[in-house]
Order: C-alpha cells, then structure tokens, then sequence
C-alpha cells in the first residue's frame, strides 16, 4: 500500500452535518449511557473491524478504512482510548465520506503528520467520533459528579477527549 498525505484541502468542514450523523446514528442503536462501543456499532453494520500490527514503517498508523473490504484496521500497538478513537473516527469516514473512500482521492494519513488536522475531511471524521463516543445529551448527566479521569473512563476514550467535549472543541 502506498501511503500518501491529504494535501491542500479546498472545502470547509462540515461540522454540524458530522455531529448529526453521529447522532442518529447513536439514536438508531439506542444509547442513552456510556459507554459507546465504535467495534459493536461498526460490526452490526456489518464493517469488520481488526486490530493488527503494522509493519515497522508503518507503526505510525492509527487506522484506515478499506472501502474493498468494507472494514476497519486498527493499530493493536496503540492503547485502547486511541483505539476507541480511531475506530470511530474511520467509522465517520464511512458515514460521511464513502464516495471520497472509494476514490483514487483516499489517502491513509501518517498520525501526527500537521496537514491532517487542518484537512475538512479529517476535522469531519474527528467531530463526528467525539459526537459519537462522548455526545452531549450523555455527557451532561456525569459532567458535573465525575473527575475528567473518571469520564474518561467511563465513555472508554483520553482525557484530552474529554476536555475538549467539556470545552465544546469538537462542536455544540
């Protein structure tokens, strides 16, 4: 597999378009407590999702989607939050960018490469898994008797996650 950057991005994010997909897709499964599972969500849509080891010049993957084989790669070296994270986020991809994933336009990114965060798409897929894995209408009933720490666990995501989500970094 090549392994190419998404460059020079032209379109501007859609944000609230991202938080709603997230969460219809939360009201379509029904969940009103954390936490919420990106793996048991992906594979009753029937994406597979597998935890895999990288070859060494590409330890520096997270995840990617592959639209041939309607299925999510997570990197196993990777502590579970990001995993959690990652997951979701790729799940995103699939809800919000299925034309763009089967294009010649998809590209896996490199993590911590600084276009990536700046990229519409990806900025889209992060939204929507902080929407997914940490949605407001849930938050709301922990924020105010849990430490950060205690959030963290118990929505199975980072601290940072959870800061920004208090913060509404990741939208409304």
């Amino acid at each position: 597999m090549t392994l190419r950057l998404v460059m020079g991005a032209e379109k501007k994010p859609d944000f609230k378009k991202a938080q709603e997909a997230a969460l219809a897709l939360l009201d379509e499964f029904g969940y009103e407590v954390p936490p919420i599972d990106p793996v048991i969500i992906s594979r009753e849509l029937g994406i597979r999702v597998y935890f895999v080891e990288f070859e060494k010049e590409d330890d520096n993957i997270s995840g990617f989607f592959s639209a041939d084989e309607n299925a999510i790669y997570v990197n196993k070296n990777e502590y579970a939050p990001r995993q959690t994270f990652t997951i979701a986020h790729e799940l995103g991809h699939k809800r919000l960018h299925e034309e763009w994933l089967k294009s010649s336009d998809y590209k896996v990114l490199l993590r911590d490469q600084s276009a990536a965060p700046k990229d519409p798409i990806e900025q889209e897929a992060n939204v929507f898994a902080a929407h997914l894995l940490v949605p407001k209408f849930i938050l709301q009933k922990y924020k105010d008797i849990a430490s950060i720490q205690e959030l963290a666990t118990l929505f199975m995501v980072s601290e940072p996650v959870i800061r920004a989500r208090l913060k509404h970094e990741y939208g409304k």
